[in-house]
């Protein structure tokens, strides 16, 4: 079997597992999450050598049907009063994400939003009907693309930023290559996203859904606020004045609970936790919020 290196990492996982009858069994729903998890510590990694520790990890995460996880998050998010309704048309979301990942041009990146997560995003966009959205971490813009699929009843700008100017490139080639209509502005900035929050930005004004995918250094060197995913702190704190009243933080690789039972996952747990300790006390002050168990965990909060 061909090693998938570019693309998403779910059809890099899902390829490299498609032989393995647990797997297979997991995910028709005829092996329960334990027995998997089990499978995947004792015997997966050595079994499947193109899958790294944190991948193979993760296709225990994955939901077994993605729309029925998609309304299982929605319900979540309108019972705290995130969403005002939970309404989702699976055919529609499954149809437009099929046409963007069609036109989607991978290169040489590979991307760790999963498919729940794109029509997680999806779905959010299409109730809320925000008119700006901004992506601090934005990386190739694979989950803007997501987020651009949703119909829109008076058009969304799309404010990408990202620091890595090859990935932004990537970024603005992608979005070209969906066709985004002319009602759809999109500004690529390639900077700092906290510097450019805090001027702000003219395009980071008025926001109505922030999202947050920025990693930070993870060397010592760096101040503890900037490190790997703590970075989320001073990047929505810089933000916070320019958000609507009542508009949406959606955060990604927020895993705050071990549903594998997965002692991989009781680390990250941890790890995640010690990192978002600021983040999440701002989040407690400013948002009503919920933590959706996707399989890299997606943070949805509502402005008060």
């Amino acid at each position: 079997m061909t090693e998938i290196s570019t693309g998403t990492a779910f059809s890099k996982i899902d390829a490299a597992l498609a032989l393995s009858p647990l797997y297979t069994e997991f995910r028709l729903g005829l092996l329960d999450v334990a027995t998997y998890q089990r499978w995947v510590e004792n015997e997966g990694l050595a079994s499947v050598p193109t899958l790294n520790e944190d991948q193979i990890n993760l296709s225990a995460r994955f939901p077994r049907n993605k729309h029925d996880f998609v309304r299982r998050a929605l319900a979540q998010c309108r019972a705290v009063d995130i969403l005002p309704d939970d309404s989702y048309d699976a055919d529609a979301s499954e149809s437009a994400l099929k046409r963007m990942d069609e036109r989607f041009d991978h290169g040489r990146y590979l991307t760790y939003i999963f498919p729940e997560e794109s029509a997680l995003l999806y779905a959010v966009v299409n109730i809320v009907q925000p008119r700006r959205i901004a992506f601090l971490g934005s990386y190739y813009g694979y989950w803007a693309a997501a987020a651009a699929a949703a119909p829109s009843k008076q058009g969304i700008d799309l404010i990408l930023v990202d620091i890595d100017p090859d990935s932004m490139e990537m970024a603005r080639h992608n979005l070209e290559k969906q066709g985004l209509s002319d009602n759809k502005a999109t500004a690529f900035l390639v900077d700092d996203a906290e510097a450019l929050a805090a001027a702000p930005a003219p395009e980071l004004r008025e926001i109505d859904i922030l999202v947050l995918d920025a990693e930070g250094p993870k060397s010592d060197d760096v101040p503890p606020d900037y490190r790997d995913k703590a970075i989320y702190y001073p990047h929505l704190r810089a933000s916070l004045a320019e958000l609507q009243p009542g508009a949406l933080v959606v955060a990604h690789n927020v895993i705050l609970s071990n549903f594998t039972t997965s002692a991989y996952f009781e680390e990250k747990q941890q790890n995640y936790r010690q990192q978002y300790t600021k983040f999440l006390a701002l989040i407690r002050e400013n948002f009503v919020y919920t933590v959706i168990d996707s399989t890299e965990g997606v943070l949805i909060a509502r402005k008060l």
